[in-house]
């Protein structure tokens, strides 16, 4: 694998955090094929939590983990199956050694760890003074007894054990500290460190905008080590605030030794909860599935499914194509045009009938002066029919000089006041900033032609967004200023205002848009959680008022993966959002797709979960 897979932009950007996006297929962590399927269990025999898989040499299955709930919860509950469907349950392992006596209830075992070698099943884990122990039996017979190691060291959390292909046993705890331990595994055989990723890989800071990677670390519970091939592989986990919920994310990183130099970590599989990973009867790898019940968009939780692994073009382990691991709507939908890239796109249902949809088209943004705003049409929002071109950088009033402008954000709006179309877009112009325009059919036509509405740009910012209301026409832009517009359409009445929720915070930083239900204002909103511009996700956010200029509740994850898109009631009166995946681990990236949302509470938006989808 790459040591590091910066990759130069195919052409210059207006803004440098897009040299090497979230949004490029080359830093996916999810990419569903079409039949992919959502995880499911194949161990619910009790809650547990912190999983821990290993096979035998027979092709058995031995499984542990932190017990939850109900039932015994001391000491090492051990599960094993012949075929990794039916269980059969021994109870906590009889272990016996220093400070230890077999049965005693007040021995609780946080994560402990399964390994097998040859014969030999070991437990790692940490007793309740703090103390990382290895206790070791018989493979072959998980009720025998258990021999415990002394205290290999103090104060560890999430034990566990590596052996490598020489017989060499290394102890792994916490986030990544590992030492390599001596004969029989009763003691340490040098000093501990921590494993990390190489400190070279980082000498180029990013562009301002973009959080660093991670470079202290690889994860901060539950580090485990695997071989595959010649790579050493330090797996271990993390809540990064990714989705707004407590999802605890896999991430990995390898290198050729069991103390690296180790690559950048990369995300390889979300929602798993503490990671543990095994060989398939095939040949392939496989990571536990076991999430906390606060992941608000896990499948299940406290059980244990298996995610498949497969390596990425550039070589790091992510979550295989045929698999889909978080339950939302959102991650079983597919992209309704394939052909062609496009972000920020925005539907319209217009006076005639059908429905219509521009977006950010050629990558990052069409430059002048290429390309233009292309139209698509459908009756049905299932097949969509490109109708070209109806803008191509005509009547603007400005001169951008010799900078690179970029083509962002285009927003088409049915007005049935005016009886007409507009279009609303925006351009970057490196070194200077955006500015959006607004245009309007002359023809009462989606097709247009379009004119300007006045002699240049009608806003200095991006992201302008028309909208219909009782008592006239509003333009909202630029992360939440709004103004209604004259009657004329080539300026504004009043005042500019801010809408904000009610902690006087911004309903997303960008990508704003607005629909009204019932009385009731839905402002939405662009907003990254998590690793900005790296591993976090990017979300479409919203809040509610009665009254246009609120303020709004305070802002609510709507959408997941679903930032800077537009909602809008189809000719049934059901909503949908539009988006285009700006993420790793949305289920595409850049490509136009529609999500069903429900607006059944007067105040809430919210996404069917993954069985239940229109």
């Amino acid at each position: 694998m790459p040591a590091a897979q910066a990759q130069a932009p195919a052409k210059g950007v207006a803004d440098d955090i897009f040299a090497d996006h979230p949004s490029m297929d080359r830093n996916a962590v999810v990419m569903p094929g079409a039949d992919a399927k959502p995880v499911t269990p194949f161990f619910s025999e009790r809650p547990i939590g912190d999983a821990s898989i290993a096979r035998t040499a027979e092709g058995g299955w031995v499984l542990t983990g932190t017990t939850l709930r109900s039932g015994a919860r001391h000491g090492v509950e051990i599960w094993t199956s012949r075929d990794g469907k039916t269980w059969k349950g021994w109870g906590p392992a009889r272990i016996a050694g220093d400070g230890i006596v077999p049965g005693d209830v007040s021995e609780r075992y946080l994560a402990p760890s399964v390994t097998v070698a040859g014969g030999t099943l070991y437990l790692a884990f940490s007793d309740k003074t703090g103390c990382a122990r290895i206790a070791i039996g018989k493979a072959a017979d998980p009720g025998g007894a258990f021999t415990a190691s002394p205290c290999l060291v103090e104060d560890a959390s999430d034990v566990s054990l590596f052996i490598d292909r020489d017989g060499a046993g290394y102890l792994l705890w916490g986030g990544g500290t590992i030492a390599k331990l001596g004969a029989g595994f009763q003691k340490l055989a040098e000093a501990p460190r921590f494993l990390k990723p190489d400190q070279t890989l980082f000498a180029n800071h990013p562009p301002v905008g973009k959080d660093w990677p991670v470079r202290t670390r690889v994860g901060r519970t539950g580090a485990t080590m695997f071989r595959d091939g010649d790579r050493y592989v330090i797996a271990a986990s993390e809540v990064t605030g990714r989705m707004r919920t407590a999802t605890e994310d896999l991430f990995m990183a390898e290198g050729p030794t069991p103390y690296g130099p180790f690559s950048m970590r990369t995300l390889a599989v979300p929602h798993t909860g503490r990671g543990s990973v095994v060989r398939l009867d095939d040949g392939t790898l496989a990571a536990a599935y076991n999430p906390k019940c606060d992941d608000g968009f896990a499948l299940f939780c406290e059980q244990i499914g298996l995610v498949s692994l497969d390596r990425a073009p550039d070589g790091r382990l992510r979550q295989a194509a045929s698999v889909i691991t978080e339950d939302s709507a959102v991650a079983a939908r597919k992209p309704l045009i394939a052909s062609e890239s496009m972000r920020d796109p925005s539907v319209t249902l217009g006076g005639d009938g059908f429905y219509y949809l521009v977006g950010t088209l050629d990558g990052y943004g069409y430059h002048k002066p290429d390309g233009g705003v292309k139209l698509w049409r459908s009756a049905d929002l299932k097949q969509w029919d490109d109708l070209g071109f109806v803008w191509r950088w005509e009547g603007m009033g400005y001169d951008f000089g010799k900078n690179i402008a970029e083509l962002w954000a285009p927003e088409i709006k049915w007005v049935a006041r005016d009886n007409t179309y507009y279009l609303a877009f925006s351009v970057m112009e490196r070194g200077v900033g955006g500015k959006t325009w607004l245009y309007r059919s002359t023809s009462g036509k989606a097709q247009g032609p379009y004119a300007n509405v006045t002699k240049s740009y009608l806003v200095k910012g991006i992201d302008g967004f028309p909208f219909e209301d009782d008592d006239g026409l509003y333009f909202l832009w630029g992360g939440g200023s709004i103004a209604k517009l004259n009657a004329a359409r080539n300026g504004f009445e009043g005042d500019v205002r801010k809408l904000v929720d009610i902690d006087g915070d911004a309903v997303g930083y960008e990508g704003n848009g607005l629909i009204k239900v019932n009385g009731v204002y839905f402002l939405t909103g662009a907003e990254w959680h998590g690793p900005l511009r790296t591993h976090g996700t990017y979300d479409m956010m919203y809040g509610t008022s009665k009254s246009l200029f609120g303020p709004y509740s305070q802002r609510r994850m709507g959408a997941p993966h679903g930032g800077h898109g537009t909602a809008f009631a189809d000719k049934q009166g059901r909503y949908w959002y539009t988006m285009f995946g700006n993420d790793p681990t949305a289920p595409w990236r850049m490509k136009f797709g529609l999500v069903p949302i429900d607006i059944g509470d007067p105040a809430s938006i919210g996404v069917p979960r993954i069985g239940a989808a229109r």
